[in-house]
C-alpha cells in the first residue's frame, strides 16, 4: 500500500484524485484546512511548516507520492494569498518532504497548474522572486502592481503563480538530488474545470460565458474535476518513470490550438549543451 500526499484534498482536483487513491487501496494523507488528515493553512509558513510535520508523522517518513492540488482562484480576492497559496503552498512542502520522498516506491510528484498560465498578465518581479523562493519579494511584487486592485479578470497574482509552477518545475526536475532518488516532477495545467472554484462563475449566464471566452475548449465543453485528476494520479503515483519536468495541458486542446507550432520547434545550436 503506498502513502501519497494531496494538498487541497477536501475539493475539487484534489478530492477526486484523493477519492481515486482511495478507491484503489492507497493510503492517502490529505492536507486541507479542515476535515482533512493534516488540516493546516498553505497560505503562511507556518502553517506549511505545520502540514510538512503532520505529513511526516502520518506517513512514518516514507511517502511514494505527492499531488499538490491546493490553490485560490483569480476570483479569491487576495492577490498575496494567491501567491503564497498557489506557488508557495506547493513548493515550500514538497521541498521538505523531497528525503521522505526519496524513500518511496516509484516516488512522483504532480502539481496542478492552470491554462491560465499562458496569460500575458504575471508580474515579472512576482515571477523572478517566486523563481528564487522568495516570498515576501513576491508577495510586495504582486502587492505593487497597479492592477492588483483592477478588473478582476486582468489581475496578476492568479497568471504569476501557475506561471510559475512550470518552470519551478522543470528547474528541479533535472536536477541529481531528485532525478538521483528517482522522484519524477511534472506539472498538469487544467483548462477550464468544474470545481468549487468555478462555482461562483457558472452560477450566472454572464459569468459563465466570461469563463468560456477566457478559455474556450475545441472539444465545446467543460473538463469535469476528475478528468484532471487521471493525470495528476498517473504521474503522482509514478507510473510515468522516465517522463519528467513535463507540463501537460488538460484543455481539451486549447494549448494546442494557440500554439500548435511552438512546443515542437527545434531548439538553437548553442541550447545543446
Amino acid at each position: 500500500m503506498e502513502t501519497i500526499v494531496v494538498t487541497g484534498a477536501a475539493t475539487g482536483i484534489g478530492a477526486s484524485t484523493a477519492e481515486r487513491w482511495k478507491a484503489g487501496g492507497h493510503r492517502v494523507i490529505g492536507v486541507g484546512l479542515a476535515d482533512c488528515e493534516a488540516n493546516a493553512d498553505l497560505s503562511e509558513p507556518g502553517g506549511r511548516a505545520r502540514a510538512v510535520s503532520e505529513i511526516l508523522d502520518l506517513a512514518g517518513g516514507v511517502v511514494d507520492g505527492h499531488a499538490a492540488c491546493a490553490g485560490l482562484s483569480r476570483n479569491s480576492g487576495d492577490e498575496r494569498k494567491i501567491i503564497a497559496v498557489n506557488f508557495f503552498g506547493a513548493f515550500e512542502p514538497l521541498l521538505a518532504l523531497r528525503k521522505a520522498l526519496s524513500r518511496g516506491d516509484r516516488p512522483g510528484v504532480a502539481l496542478v497548474s492552470s491554462s491560465g498560465m499562458l496569460r500575458p498578465w504575471g508580474v515579472p518581479g512576482a515571477l523572478k522572486a517566486c523563481l528564487e523562493m522568495d516570498e515576501p519579494g513576491a508577495l510586495e511584487a504582486v502587492a505593487a502592481d497597479p492592477r492588483a486592485d483592477g478588473p478582476f479578470a486582468q489581475r496578476p497574482a492568479y497568471a504569476t503563480s501557475k506561471s510559475a509552477l512550470g518552470p519551478m518545475a522543470r528547474r528541479l526536475a533535472w536536477q541529481t538530488e531528485w532525478t538521483g532518488a528517482g522522484i519524477t516532477i511534472n506539472v498538469v495545467a487544467p483548462g477550464v474545470t468544474k470545481t468549487p472554484t468555478t462555482d461562483v462563475d457558472f452560477a450566472t449566464p454572464e459569468g459563465e460565458q466570461r469563463l468560456l471566452k477566457a478559455a474556450p475548449s475545441p472539444m465545446n465543453r467543460i473538463a469535469e474535476a476528475d478528468e484532471a485528476a487521471d493525470p495528476v494520479a498517473y504521474f503522482a503515483e509514478g507510473r510515468a518513470r522516465f517522463v519528467t519536468g513535463q507540463v501537460v495541458f488538460v484543455d481539451g486542446g486549447l494549448d494546442a490550438r494557440r500554439r500548435p507550432d511552438d512546443p515542437i520547434l527545434p531548439l538553437d545550436d548553442d541550447r545543446w549543451v
